[in-house]
Protein backbone atom coordinates (compact mmCIF):
# COMPACT_ATOMS: atom_id res chain seq x y z
CA UNK A 1 0.00 0.00 0.00
CA UNK A 2 1.69 3.33 -0.74
CA UNK A 3 2.18 5.68 1.70
CA UNK A 4 1.56 9.63 2.44
CA UNK A 5 4.25 10.58 5.21
CA UNK A 6 2.72 13.94 6.09
CA UNK A 7 4.96 16.65 7.94
CA UNK A 8 3.96 19.55 10.22
CA UNK A 9 5.31 22.53 11.87
CA UNK A 10 4.44 21.65 15.74
CA UNK A 11 4.44 25.08 16.64
CA UNK A 12 1.14 25.38 15.15
CA UNK A 13 -1.23 24.11 16.57
CA UNK A 14 -3.49 24.41 13.37
CA UNK A 15 -1.05 22.89 11.26
CA UNK A 16 -1.04 19.89 13.98
CA UNK A 17 -4.90 19.52 13.74
CA UNK A 18 -5.21 19.67 9.58
CA UNK A 19 -2.23 16.89 9.77
CA UNK A 20 -4.37 14.33 11.62
CA UNK A 21 -7.14 15.45 9.56
CA UNK A 22 -5.58 15.05 6.34
CA UNK A 23 -4.10 11.17 7.52
CA UNK A 24 -8.05 10.24 8.08
CA UNK A 25 -9.11 11.68 4.40
CA UNK A 26 -6.12 9.75 3.15
CA UNK A 27 -6.40 6.75 4.66
CA UNK A 28 -10.45 6.54 4.08
CA UNK A 29 -9.64 6.68 -0.17
CA UNK A 30 -6.92 3.84 0.69
CA UNK A 31 -3.65 5.55 1.14
CA UNK A 32 -1.63 5.19 4.38
CA UNK A 33 -0.41 7.61 5.93
CA UNK A 34 2.78 8.92 8.72
CA UNK A 35 2.27 11.73 10.63
CA UNK A 36 5.92 13.25 11.60
CA UNK A 37 6.62 16.37 13.61
CA UNK A 38 9.21 19.06 11.66
CA UNK A 39 11.69 18.51 14.43
CA UNK A 40 11.99 14.39 14.57
CA UNK A 41 11.94 14.81 10.52
CA UNK A 42 15.07 17.27 10.43
CA UNK A 43 16.88 14.50 12.33
CA UNK A 44 16.49 11.85 9.32
CA UNK A 45 18.67 11.20 7.11
CA UNK A 46 16.15 9.33 4.72
CA UNK A 47 12.50 9.09 4.14
CA UNK A 48 11.23 6.06 6.77
CA UNK A 49 9.92 3.93 4.22
CA UNK A 50 10.42 3.15 0.07
CA UNK A 51 6.72 3.02 0.14
CA UNK A 52 5.79 6.66 0.48
CA UNK A 53 4.81 8.33 -2.56
CA UNK A 54 4.03 12.11 -1.34
CA UNK A 55 5.29 14.19 1.21
CA UNK A 56 3.04 17.01 2.52
CA UNK A 57 4.29 19.81 4.41
CA UNK A 58 1.73 21.97 7.01
CA UNK A 59 3.99 24.65 8.15
CA UNK A 60 6.18 27.55 6.35
CA UNK A 61 8.87 26.95 3.86
CA UNK A 62 10.99 25.96 6.28
CA UNK A 63 8.87 22.87 7.03
CA UNK A 64 8.51 22.80 3.29
CA UNK A 65 12.68 22.64 2.90
CA UNK A 66 12.82 20.02 5.43
CA UNK A 67 10.31 18.28 3.29
CA UNK A 68 12.37 18.85 0.06
CA UNK A 69 15.74 17.37 1.70
CA UNK A 70 14.15 14.02 2.48
CA UNK A 71 11.91 13.72 -0.59
CA UNK A 72 14.15 14.98 -3.27
CA UNK A 73 16.68 12.43 -2.98
CA UNK A 74 14.06 9.44 -3.41
CA UNK A 75 12.24 10.87 -6.27
CA UNK A 76 9.32 11.62 -4.50
CA UNK A 77 6.39 14.55 -5.44
CA UNK A 78 6.21 17.11 -2.59
CA UNK A 79 3.38 19.06 -1.34
CA UNK A 80 3.63 22.33 0.43
CA UNK A 81 0.69 23.70 2.33
CA UNK A 82 1.00 27.26 3.35
CA UNK A 83 0.45 27.76 7.16
CA UNK A 84 3.67 30.26 7.51
CA UNK A 85 4.15 33.81 7.23
CA UNK A 86 5.45 34.37 3.87
CA UNK A 87 4.95 31.18 2.14
CA UNK A 88 6.70 31.61 -0.87
CA UNK A 89 7.37 27.92 -2.33
CA UNK A 90 4.80 26.64 -0.32
CA UNK A 91 1.91 25.64 -3.32
CA UNK A 92 -1.41 25.50 -1.67
CA UNK A 93 -3.66 27.29 0.97
CA UNK A 94 -5.16 25.11 3.79
CA UNK A 95 -8.71 25.46 3.20
CA UNK A 96 -7.58 24.06 -0.99
CA UNK A 97 -5.64 20.92 0.26
CA UNK A 98 -8.02 17.96 0.37
CA UNK A 99 -8.95 19.44 -3.23
CA UNK A 100 -5.51 19.39 -3.94
CA UNK A 101 -5.22 15.67 -3.23
CA UNK A 102 -7.73 14.96 -4.84
CA UNK A 103 -6.56 16.29 -7.87
CA UNK A 104 -3.48 14.43 -6.99
CA UNK A 105 -5.27 11.36 -6.66
CA UNK A 106 -6.93 11.38 -10.00
CA UNK A 107 -3.75 12.12 -11.80
CA UNK A 108 -4.36 16.06 -12.36
CA UNK A 109 -1.70 17.95 -11.19
CA UNK A 110 1.71 18.90 -12.93
CA UNK A 111 5.01 18.10 -11.37
CA UNK A 112 7.70 21.58 -11.62
CA UNK A 113 11.13 20.12 -11.11
CA UNK A 114 12.95 22.88 -9.09
CA UNK A 115 16.84 22.63 -9.06
CA UNK A 116 18.88 21.86 -5.50
CA UNK A 117 22.48 22.87 -4.66
CA UNK A 118 25.05 20.74 -2.33
CA UNK A 119 28.02 21.57 -0.54
CA UNK A 120 30.68 19.45 0.32
CA UNK A 121 33.42 20.59 2.36
CA UNK A 122 37.07 19.63 1.22
CA UNK A 123 38.74 16.14 2.56
CA UNK A 124 35.06 15.37 4.24
CA UNK A 125 32.65 12.95 3.06
CA UNK A 126 29.59 14.29 3.88
CA UNK A 127 27.45 15.74 1.49
CA UNK A 128 25.23 18.98 2.32
CA UNK A 129 21.92 19.79 0.17
CA UNK A 130 19.88 22.73 -0.14
CA UNK A 131 16.17 23.69 -2.34
CA UNK A 132 17.28 27.28 -1.75
CA UNK A 133 21.00 28.69 -0.83
CA UNK A 134 24.08 26.67 0.60
CA UNK A 135 25.82 30.08 2.93
CA UNK A 136 29.08 30.49 4.15
CA UNK A 137 28.46 33.00 6.95
CA UNK A 138 31.24 34.39 9.23
CA UNK A 139 30.14 34.24 13.30
CA UNK A 140 28.91 36.89 14.62
CA UNK A 141 32.12 37.58 17.14
CA UNK A 142 34.27 37.01 14.29
CA UNK A 143 35.71 39.67 12.24
CA UNK A 144 35.60 40.10 8.51
CA UNK A 145 36.27 37.42 6.47
CA UNK A 146 38.11 37.05 3.00
CA UNK A 147 36.33 34.80 0.22
CA UNK A 148 38.48 33.35 -2.43
CA UNK A 149 35.85 32.38 -5.03
CA UNK A 150 37.07 29.60 -8.24
CA UNK A 151 34.51 28.78 -10.94
CA UNK A 152 35.59 25.10 -12.70
CA UNK A 153 39.47 25.35 -10.78
CA UNK A 154 40.49 29.05 -12.43
CA UNK A 155 40.32 31.98 -9.82
CA UNK A 156 37.57 34.55 -10.40
CA UNK A 157 38.14 37.17 -6.88
CA UNK A 158 39.23 37.50 -3.54
CA UNK A 159 36.44 39.55 -1.58
CA UNK A 160 36.50 41.03 2.20
CA UNK A 161 32.69 40.14 3.31
CA UNK A 162 30.45 38.58 6.23
CA UNK A 163 29.87 35.58 3.97
CA UNK A 164 29.12 34.40 0.47
CA UNK A 165 26.34 32.05 -0.79
CA UNK A 166 25.40 30.11 -3.87
CA UNK A 167 21.39 29.92 -4.63
CA UNK A 168 19.04 28.55 -6.95
CA UNK A 169 16.38 29.95 -8.71
CA UNK A 170 14.00 28.84 -6.09
CA UNK A 171 16.29 30.42 -3.63
CA UNK A 172 16.64 33.52 -5.68
CA UNK A 173 13.45 35.35 -3.39
CA UNK A 174 14.88 34.03 0.15
CA UNK A 175 18.41 35.14 1.29
CA UNK A 176 19.72 36.10 -2.27
CA UNK A 177 17.10 38.55 -2.64
CA UNK A 178 18.62 40.26 0.57
CA UNK A 179 22.27 39.89 -0.39
CA UNK A 180 21.07 41.78 -3.80
CA UNK A 181 20.95 39.21 -6.27
CA UNK A 182 17.99 39.19 -9.06
CA UNK A 183 14.89 37.24 -9.24
CA UNK A 184 14.88 34.17 -11.20
CA UNK A 185 12.40 32.39 -12.08
CA UNK A 186 12.35 28.79 -10.18
CA UNK A 187 12.56 27.06 -13.21
CA UNK A 188 15.27 28.35 -14.57
CA UNK A 189 18.33 26.45 -15.07
CA UNK A 190 21.19 28.77 -13.16
CA UNK A 191 23.11 28.67 -10.05
CA UNK A 192 23.26 32.48 -8.50
CA UNK A 193 26.71 33.17 -6.89
CA UNK A 194 26.78 36.07 -4.31
CA UNK A 195 28.51 37.93 -1.71
CA UNK A 196 26.94 38.65 1.64
CA UNK A 197 27.55 42.82 3.02
CA UNK A 198 31.20 42.64 1.14
CA UNK A 199 33.71 45.37 1.98
CA UNK A 200 34.31 46.36 -1.57
CA UNK A 201 31.88 47.95 -4.26
CA UNK A 202 33.96 45.35 -7.06
CA UNK A 203 32.07 42.40 -5.34
CA UNK A 204 28.46 41.75 -7.60
CA UNK A 205 25.84 38.72 -7.55
CA UNK A 206 26.84 36.49 -10.56
CA UNK A 207 24.21 34.37 -12.42
CA UNK A 208 26.00 31.10 -13.51
CA UNK A 209 25.08 28.07 -15.58
CA UNK A 210 23.88 24.93 -13.74
CA UNK A 211 27.13 23.06 -14.70
CA UNK A 212 29.45 25.51 -12.42
CA UNK A 213 31.30 23.87 -9.89
CA UNK A 214 31.87 26.74 -7.37
CA UNK A 215 35.18 26.50 -4.44
CA UNK A 216 34.72 29.25 -2.10
CA UNK A 217 37.96 29.18 -0.06
CA UNK A 218 37.72 31.26 3.68
CA UNK A 219 40.17 33.09 5.50
CA UNK A 220 40.39 35.73 8.17
CA UNK A 221 40.64 38.89 6.74
CA UNK A 222 42.88 40.33 9.88
CA UNK A 223 45.64 38.42 11.23
CA UNK A 224 44.98 40.01 14.66
CA UNK A 225 42.55 37.08 15.66
CA UNK A 226 43.34 34.33 17.41
CA UNK A 227 40.28 31.81 16.70
CA UNK A 228 38.13 33.31 13.61
CA UNK A 229 34.87 31.40 13.46
CA UNK A 230 32.53 30.67 10.40
CA UNK A 231 29.93 28.24 9.47
CA UNK A 232 28.38 26.58 6.02
CA UNK A 233 24.18 26.34 6.45
CA UNK A 234 22.20 24.40 3.97
CA UNK A 235 18.35 26.34 3.47
CA UNK A 236 20.09 27.97 7.00
CA UNK A 237 19.20 25.00 8.95
CA UNK A 238 21.80 22.19 8.86
CA UNK A 239 24.76 24.17 10.34
CA UNK A 240 28.66 23.04 9.98
CA UNK A 241 31.79 24.74 11.78
CA UNK A 242 34.70 25.93 8.69
CA UNK A 243 38.24 26.34 9.62
CA UNK A 244 40.59 28.89 8.39
CA UNK A 245 41.99 27.88 5.26
CA UNK A 246 39.16 25.58 4.41
CA UNK A 247 37.19 25.44 0.94
CA UNK A 248 33.66 24.40 0.41
CA UNK A 249 32.86 22.83 -3.03
CA UNK A 250 29.73 23.54 -4.66
CA UNK A 251 27.42 21.76 -7.31
CA UNK A 252 24.16 21.50 -8.74
CA UNK A 253 22.81 18.67 -6.51
CA UNK A 254 22.35 15.10 -9.01
CA UNK A 255 18.38 15.18 -8.22
CA UNK A 256 15.91 17.97 -8.44
CA UNK A 257 12.94 18.86 -6.03
CA UNK A 258 9.37 17.54 -7.51
CA UNK A 259 6.81 20.04 -6.49
CA UNK A 260 3.13 19.38 -6.92
CA UNK A 261 1.52 22.37 -8.78
CA UNK A 262 -1.64 23.37 -10.00
CA UNK A 263 -1.49 26.88 -10.83
CA UNK A 264 0.86 27.68 -14.05
CA UNK A 265 0.49 31.40 -13.14
CA UNK A 266 1.52 31.05 -9.25
CA UNK A 267 5.16 32.21 -9.19
CA UNK A 268 4.04 35.73 -10.63
CA UNK A 269 1.03 35.56 -8.35
CA UNK A 270 3.31 35.43 -5.42
CA UNK A 271 5.52 37.99 -6.90
CA UNK A 272 2.42 40.73 -6.82
CA UNK A 273 1.36 39.02 -3.66
CA UNK A 274 4.26 38.54 -1.63
CA UNK A 275 7.20 41.28 -2.93
CA UNK A 276 4.47 43.53 -3.89
CA UNK A 277 5.36 44.16 -7.14
CA UNK A 278 3.77 46.85 -9.17
CA UNK A 279 2.29 48.33 -5.49
CA UNK A 280 2.70 51.90 -4.36
CA UNK A 281 4.25 50.91 -1.08
CA UNK A 282 4.21 54.55 0.09
CA UNK A 283 0.32 55.26 -0.17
Amino acid sequence: MAEVLILYNATKPEAARRAQETAQWLRNVGYGAVVVDQPTAARWSQLPDPHIALVITLGGDGTLLTGAALAAPAGVPLLGVHLGRFGFIAQVEPEALIGALERWHAGDYQLQERLMVQARVEDEVRVAIALNEITLLRMPTAPMLDFTIRINDLLLTTYPADGSLVATPTGSTAYALSAGAPVVHPQTEALILAPISPHTLGARPLVLPPSARISIEVRCATTSEPNPQAIMSADGRRHQPLAMGQTVHITAAPFRTKLLSFNEGEFFEKLRDRLLWGARVNE
